[in-house]
């Protein structure tokens, strides 16, 4: 089994700079790094993951909150998540917070305790304050579907309301006029956002909101 000090030899650099390399930290030219990977990828080196991990006091890991494992939606984005960590050698630590703000913070004290080295959240129940107060902590974390104005570079969001918007002036400009609309879960801020993209649609298109028409579904 090849070494680390083999790995060093054959790329004409020092233990430091391979350290650097496999565990990505300090500076190294991109030139000096691909001849450190070359000579691992040649040698058929693996580091030492367990090893690593107590040295760099990272778990190599990342913890990944979501309201539900089932269903199309979150099994894609799972999956896409997944699969961009693992290139970069990190694995995911799953589970799930059904929407309630007690079984949210439980799953998040859960994934602290596995020591994950970042949290990936799509969380619909805990407050503004709580997710702000972890991070102000120190936990490094990206928050999805949800925006927090204090921790704006940690958000990653879609325009909702003007998704529905635009779609509804789609629909209103093919000539229908006698809509209905099934909203999802308006105590969801996405869905609250989606309402107000339809409702505005209409307004300006001349149309009369009638709230017969609208049923209120889930994303299940």
């Amino acid at each position: 089994m090849a070494t680390i000090y083999e790995v060093s030899e054959l790329a004409g650099v020092s233990l430091a700079t391979v350290s650097r390399v496999i565990n990505d930290s300090g500076k190294v030219s991109e030139k000096t790094r691909q001849k450190v990977l070359a000579a691992m990828k040649k040698l058929g080196y693996r580091p030492n993951t367990i090893a690593q991990s107590l040295a760099s006091n990272r778990s190599n890991s990342v913890g990944v909150l979501v309201p539900e494992l089932h269903g199309p939606f979150f099994g894609t984005m799972l999956s896409s998540i997944e699969d961009q960590l693992r290139k970069h050698s990190k694995h995911v630590i799953i589970t799930a917070g059904h929407s309630n703000a007690e079984r949210e913070r439980e799953a998040i004290a859960f994934l602290l305790s596995r020591q994950c080295d970042a949290l990936i959240l799509h969380v619909y129940a805990v407050s503004d304050e709580y997710v702000a107060e972890l991070a102000e902590s120190g936990v490094r974390i990206a928050l999805i579907g949800r925006d927090i104005p204090s921790l704006a570079h940690s958000c990653i969001t879609i325009d909702n309301e003007l998704g529905e918007y635009l779609a509804t002036r789609y629909i209103i400009g093919l000539g229908h006029t006698e809509l209905a609309y099934i909203a999802g879960p308006l105590w969801k801020s996405d869905g609250q956002a989606r309402m107000a993209g339809f409702r505005r649609a209409l307004a300006e298109s001349g149309l009369a909101y009638q709230e017969e028409r609208v049923a209120e579904g889930t994303y299940e």
